[in-house]
This record gives structure tokens, sequence and C-alpha cells, in this order.
């Protein structure tokens, strides 16, 4: 089955790629600039304004999940993986390779759409700076997998022995969040499913516990508005700008004296 899928995708993507009639010369310069957001997203992460909300929502998600993290993990170990968990969980290694962003970025360039492109880039630098975040963070001694059997390479070779945070849930929330930001709630829908049903299938497995998956997505929302502000790009998706774009809290002085300010954009 999975053998057959990954054959599928690589004959799917690879037709998109020979008919965007692309040279070397434009992949590499498309690969430099990718590489350039997910330098510098890598130090704007930490001062994107979005990202003080994700820290809001992060740290009683997390509070919550590592106070909660064996009852929960162990109740859903009992109940068994339905196929299209399974599924889900299997296609994300494959999608752990930049399949999407090169087939976007090629159709993008084909038909002169700079959206494309961007998403494309920015759904690269997003993805591969969460995963290595991930890595690193995985070498601080947290806490081991629930069950330490049967771990693929994938599971061991690229991470330390510590399960938090998920590396295996990056790859679709990185595109689930570029989704919504460039194409709004309707597309990003659907990795947005493949997301939940990869995390559920990950703690039933006894692969990852709550906190782990509920850190990964964290780690990839700070990725994305950092890769967001080194990107600079304005042509967001309205739903996605009601939501990041419309509001502002900070401080403000008014006669040497310092408070908190909220602004509005309607």
């Amino acid at each position: 089955m999975k053998r057959a899928l990954y054959v599928l995708l690589f004959l799917l993507f690879s037709k998109n790629l020979s008919a965007a009639d692309l040279t070397a010369e434009t992949y590499w310069e498309g690969l430099k600039s990718s590489v350039t957001l997910l330098y510098q997203g890598s130090y704007m992460q930490f001062r994107a304004e979005n990202n003080l909300y994700y820290a809001g929502a992060a740290v009683p998600a997390l509070w919550y999940s590592f106070e909660e993290d064996k009852r929960i993990t162990h109740n859903q170990m009992k109940k068994r993986i339905p196929k299209y968990m399974q599924v889900a969980s299997d296609l994300a290694p494959v999608l752990s390779f930049p399949i999407i962003p090169i087939a976007a970025f090629s159709l993008g360039v084909k038909y002169d759409n700079p959206k494309s492109v961007q998403f494309a880039k920015e759904t690269f630098a997003t993805m591969y700076l969460a995963l290595v975040e991930s890595a690193a963070l995985s070498v601080i001694d947290i806490h081991e997998r629930p069950k330490k059997d049967k771990l693929s390479k994938w599971e061991t070779n690229f991470r330390g022995k510590s399960s938090f945070p998920s590396g295996h849930v990056v790859p679709y929330a990185a595109l689930t969040l570029k989704t919504l930001q460039f194409y709004g709630p309707y597309w990003a829908a659907v990795p947005g499913a493949l997301f939940v049903a990869t995390s559920f299938q990950r703690i039933r497995d006894g692969k990852h516990y709550l906190s782990d998956v509920v850190g990964g997505f964290f780690l990839t929302a700070f990725a994305a508005e950092g890769v967001r502000k080194a990107g600079k790009y304005q042509d967001t998706d309205t739903a996605y700008k009601s939501i990041f774009d419309t509001y502002r809290i900070g401080y403000t002085a008014y006669e040497g004296v310092l408070g908190p300010m909220i602004s509005f954009d309607w």
C-alpha cells in the first residue's frame, strides 16, 4: 500500500515538473530564496507580533498537555487505529520531502502566478525550519516515547531520544498554516484534517504523547509567522487577515507612563 502510494505521488508530481519546462537555474534561484527565508525566519519568529498570540495559546495548551499526558495518551492507546489515520501518518514522511513546494513553484513559474511561487517558498522554509528545530529540541531530555519498540529510521536517526516535539506532524502543520495564509480556510481544511488524523495515529500507536503533537504544531506556527515576516508578502487571504492583521496588542507611553495598547484595523 505504502509503496503504491509513493509511486503514485512521484508520477503525479514528476508530470507537473516536466510540464513546467523550467531550467536548473530557475530551481536553484528558488531554492536559494527559500533557504534565505528559512534563515531569516529563524530569528524573525522572535520578533513577529502574531507569535505573541500563539504563545498565549501555547502556554496553557502545553501546560495542560504535560499535566494530563499519561492519562490521555494511555486512554488513546487502547483505541484502534482506523485505516485513514494510518494512511495519513504514512504519507507524512513523504511530504517531509519538498514535493508540494516544488510542484507549486513549478506551476507558479509556468503560469506566471507569484502567489503560488511565494506559497512554495514559504511552505518550504516553514517546514524545514520547524523540522530542524524539532530535531534540536528532541535532544533535550524531556520524556521518551510511550512505546520504544518498532521505531523506524525516521524516528531514530534524525532526532534525539526525547519524543518532544513531534516532527511527524510538521509537514501537515506547515501546509495547513501556509494554505490558510495564502488560500483561506476552505483549502486549509484538507491538510488540517490530515494533521488531526496523523496526530491521533501517533498517540494511539504509542509513538508520541499529546504534548508532543501540541508542541509540534505550535513550533511550526512560530516558524510560519517568522517566515511570513521575512517574506513580506501582502496578498494573504481575507480570512487570515481578519484573524491576524485586524488586532494589535502592545504598549504605549503617555507622559512617561507605560500602559497596554489594543488597536483595531477595520
